[in-house]
């Protein structure tokens, strides 16, 4: 699906332009920096680090550097926190986001200090981009409505205001909170109306019909796509018009009006070819290639993705890439190709940037439910031929039974049937009292893990810390820093305040609480067997969404008492977890290639009884097993 791809596309064409013009206007700088001094000496440094951002960024650098050496020279506030401004935005676009926000926080300090309500707004708003571009969401949403705020309450222009909805909507949007993004795209829409901005109001309607393509409301996609369409056709831009028709298309595709929506890619890709513009070129192919695969004809649908791969592969656009393999799998697998879908599919784990890859197509899980299917099926088969014989053989022995013992027999089985029934009975209630009795247990030992977790990172933690920075103001000042004693003490300190963030995170792992359990789980095995020199990796599939807290909380405890045992027992030196939902069941899966379970004792210790303790809580099952690797294979099962 098409994502964001205008207000890139227009950014482009603009730097396009924007480049053809620069380097005069940079000589002309150049030339009048012998006639300046003082402010407008620093101002002309600004300008001229602003016009290099877009053709040579160390150069830009270069100046601005500058500029920030002669403002604070001058002493001069204000245009000191434009400079560090400036500084900052260059650095951001050198992908140095940690300078970036350095110097953006040297800025806001100055602005700070002069009460410039805007500046500081402005600032809040840099932040949010910065945290945006780190994957930081929740930082990135709470600055941008800080800024939101503070811009409202200082009765800033309008243009500014739209910009923060629209950069909160973008976010909103990464978050697949679509509803949320769609209320701050309203707004903006609603102030470019009012305030007859027809290119902010045309791009925004452009950008609301891609969520409406993402919540497949395909009626208004194609609404707001259409609107867009004769927005950009009335202001001449003619060259945006094809990704409002490809929207479209792609809309009439998920509509099932399959011959409509073929007509409209074909003349989009037409015209993406004549301006060559390789890019939606490719992505163009994807989507028709979707319908063909919706349409049942494969052969046609192959023969557009592999000419989709063919120019994605020449123009190295890698996200491209990985959703033409994974295409490819599926349609491979549709047509019962298994080798050549798996061949896609290595091809695409190859090349994907990282284990947290989130965009698992079902072509994975088709291929894994298909095997998986055909595994159940032979032990099914198994399991009912031995049933019958097993029936069969009783079956003759009652018969038998019957004939020789009659009433007597039935007596008996009426009173053991309803002995049976009263211990059941019984037994029932004693599970039942045992089950609240372990999830109250396991309940407050999780509620004092939390407290103790936080007494010790807002306390003692925070103590030493401040210990530490207090030793070395000291040792500083009496000239000892440099001296062994003054030097194994800090380090000693430092060691211990390690180990207690270590088991304060242990306890309640922070990752767990804020990010979910796929962050957790890595943290856990990096913070674990990377220690000890174990090998590990960690692989996830359709797990999207945070699962409710106390399945994660269960996954991670019993996965922290597997890692335990594996380091303590096993003598393994590698192991791999993986997780997965499939039809609404979450499984874990942990294999090592120790020295296995040599009894059933092993199975009874107290910490594996742990597990079982809290699989009963929610419902789960556990099952061990010896690991093709010649070490030890668990299997946990938790219904959602």
């Amino acid at each position: 699906m098409k994502k964001a791809f205008l207000t890139i596309f227009m950014f482009l064409q603009f730097i396009n332009f924007y480049a053809q013009n620069n380097i005069r206007i940079i000589d002309s700088l150049k030339i009048s920096l012998k006639e300046k001094n003082d402010t407008t000496l620093i101002q002309t440094l600004e300008e001229i680090s602003w016009q290099y951002k877009a053709i040579n960024i160390d150069s830009a650098l270069k100046y601005s550097k500058r500029s920030v050496l002669m403002a604070k020279n001058l002493k001069h506030d204000k245009l000191t926190a434009l400079v560090y401004n400036t500084l900052a935005t260059v650095y951001e676009g050198k992908s140095e986001l940690d300078s970036a926000l350095i110097f953006h926080k040297e800025s806001l300090t100055l602005k700070v200090k002069n009460n410039d309500s805007i500046g500081i707004a402005n600032t809040y708003n840099n932040f949010g981009i910065i945290y945006d571009k780190k994957g930081e969401y929740l930082k990135s949403l709470k600055n941008y409505f800080k800024a939101l705020d503070i811009y409202e309450k200082s009765n800033a222009t309008y243009d500014r205001l739209c910009l923060v909805y629209v950069n909160i909507g973008i976010v909103y949007k990464k978050q697949k909170e679509y509803q949320k993004s769609l209320n701050f795209y309203h707004k903006a829409i609603e102030s470019y109306t009012k305030n007859e901005n027809k290119v902010g109001e045309i791009i925004t309607i452009s950008n609301i019909s891609s969520i409406y393509l993402e919540l497949k409301d395909y009626y208004k996609a194609i609404e707001y796509s259409s609107k867009a369409a004769s927005g950009f056709k009335s202001l001449g831009y003619l060259r945006y018009v094809p990704y409002m028709t490809h929207n479209i298309a792609i809309a009439k595709t998920g509509l099932k009006k399959y011959n409509e929506a073929i007509i409209l890619f074909l003349d989009i890709i037409k015209k993406f070819q004549k301006e060559n513009n390789l890019f939606e070129l490719a992505d163009a192919k994807i989507n028709l290639a979707d319908t063909f695969y919706q349409k049942n004809e494969f052969l046609k649908c192959l023969l557009q993705l592999k000419e989709a791969l063919k120019i994605i592969k020449e123009n190295d656009y890698k996200e491209k890439e990985l959703r033409a393999l994974l295409k490819l799998s599926k349609v491979s697998f549709k047509q019962n190709r298994f080798k050549e879908a798996f061949k896609y599919l290595k091809e695409y784990d190859n090349k994907k940037d990282s284990v947290f890859e989130k965009n698992k197509t079902k072509s994975i899980l088709e291929l894994e439910t298909k095997y998986q299917s055909e595994k159940k099926e032979k032990e099914l088969l198994r399991t009912r031929t031995e049933k019958a014989e097993t029936e069969l053989k009783l079956s003759k022995t009652k018969y038998w039974i019957y004939i020789l013992v009659g009433v007597f027999v039935l007596a008996v089985l009426l009173f053991f049937a309803i002995n049976q029934r009263n211990k059941r009975k019984n037994q029932e209630e004693i599970l039942e009292q045992k089950e609240q009795g372990f999830k109250a247990i396991i309940e407050a030992q999780e509620e004092e893990r939390s407290k103790i977790a936080r007494e010790l990172h807002d306390g003692v933690v925070q103590q030493i810390g401040s210990v530490i920075l207090k030793s070395r103001n000291l040792f500083s000042k009496k000239n000892l820093i440099d001296e062994k004693e003054p030097q194994e003490l800090l380090e000693s300190l430092e060691n211990s305040n390690q180990e207690l963030r270590n088991i304060s995170h242990q306890m309640m792992p922070r990752a767990l609480k804020e990010l979910g359990i796929i962050p957790a789980l890595q943290d856990l095995l990096d913070g674990s067997l990377s220690l000890v020199n174990i090998k590990y990796s960690l692989e996830h599939f359709n797990i999207e969404k945070r699962l409710p807290q106390k399945i994660e909380v269960t996954i991670y405890r019993i996965t922290q008492e597997l890692i335990n045992n594996i380091i303590k027992h096993s003598k393994a030196n590698e192991v791999s977890v993986q997780l997965y939902n499939t039809n609404n069941t979450v499984i874990l899966i942990v294999e090592d290639n120790g020295v296995g379970f040599s009894s059933q004792k092993n199975k009874k210790g107290i910490g594996l009884l742990n597990i079982s303790s809290r699989l009963d809580l929610v419902k789960g099952d556990v099952n061990f097993e010896p690991s093709p690797k010649s070490g030890t294979l668990v299997t946990i099962k938790i219904p959602l």
